[in-house]
């Protein structure tokens, strides 16, 4: 039997959707196409089905069967593609977020030092209002009020 009709194990889709997520961030594929690919590779039998998912993208060894010899493109195109330029500002949108919560966060500890140079006592009174909220709210949860 050749190794075409050969039936291929779990582990050779994995490499086969690896190959393809690795094409997508290259910008050989575009989401939908790497979707398809990666849905076809699931319902794949025979490694034929698997090499035909392969075929177009630059040459690989046969699934399962990793070559050291080869590198991954290390150089960036000059051009993003669409999924490649989504996924970065996806990244980049979130960053935002954490930046914007970090200066919050540090906006919230200068006004907090300064109220406590200011007026350490109204800082102690505030500080043992949230803790007996915190109580209460732990005595709610455990009394099963919500």
């Amino acid at each position: 039997m050749d190794r075409d009709q050969m039936r291929a194990s779990e582990s050779d889709r994995q490499v086969v959707m690896e190959r393809l997520r690795q094409a997508v961030e290259e910008g050989r594929l575009d989401v939908t196409e790497y979707q398809e690919r990666v849905d076809a590779a699931m319902q794949a039998k025979v490694y034929s089905e698997l090499d035909i998912l392969l075929s177009d993208l630059q040459q690989l060894p046969p699934p399962g069967f990793p070559d050291a010899s080869m590198e991954p493109t290390t150089v960036m195109p000059a051009s993003l593609s669409k999924a490649n330029q989504q996924l970065r500002d996806n990244a980049d949108q979130g960053s935002r977020k954490w930046k914007i919560a970090g200066v919050a966060v540090a906006i919230a500890a200068v006004l907090s030092l300064i109220l406590f140079a200011i007026a350490p006592q109204l800082f102690l009174y505030i500080a043992i209002a949230v803790l007996v909220i915190l109580v209460l709210f732990v005595v709610a949860a455990v009394a099963g009020l919500f």
